[in-house]
């Protein structure tokens, strides 16, 4: 009886020593995903230049969107990160404090807006509603 009580003690502490080899001794990643459009005409904007800071980290993570205006970022900290998003003829967009959980993927779907609109600073049209920011968490 006491044999069979060790060899089952022994088969879990393998177990779990296999489990933490699998996982590299890290926590599982998060993702982050989604995609980028134009504001106006709702087409995919492809090339956008996407970074995302996480607070102490010494430079940036980038990605860029593909054709479909599709971004991805996998192996995130689960942390609160900054958001940046950018491409010629279109205007910069920053988003601070997003926050990435462990084992969750984040998706951000945003539209762009171009340079050219709204150049007026005299203009009292009120685009707040742009860029859009969709994030929904799964």
């Amino acid at each position: 009886m006491r044999k069979g009580k060790l060899l089952f003690l022994f088969c879990g502490l393998l177990s779990l020593a296999f489990l933490a080899k699998a996982s590299g001794g890290k926590s599982n990643p998060s993702l982050l995903q989604g995609y980028v459009k134009d504001a106006i005409t709702k087409k995919p904007v492809s090339g956008v230049v996407v970074s995302a800071t996480t607070p102490g980290a010494n430079s940036p993570k980038e990605v860029m969107t593909d054709a479909d205006g599709f971004f991805h970022f996998s192996e995130l900290p689960s942390a609160q990160i900054n958001l940046q998003f950018g491409k010629k003829g279109y205007q910069s967009y920053k988003r601070a404090g997003v926050i990435i959980k462990e084992k969750t993927t984040v998706k951000i779907n945003v539209d762009f807006l171009r340079e050219d609109m709204n150049t007026d600073p005299d203009s009292n049209t009120d685009d707040s509603e742009y860029p859009l920011l969709r994030m929904l968490e799964i």
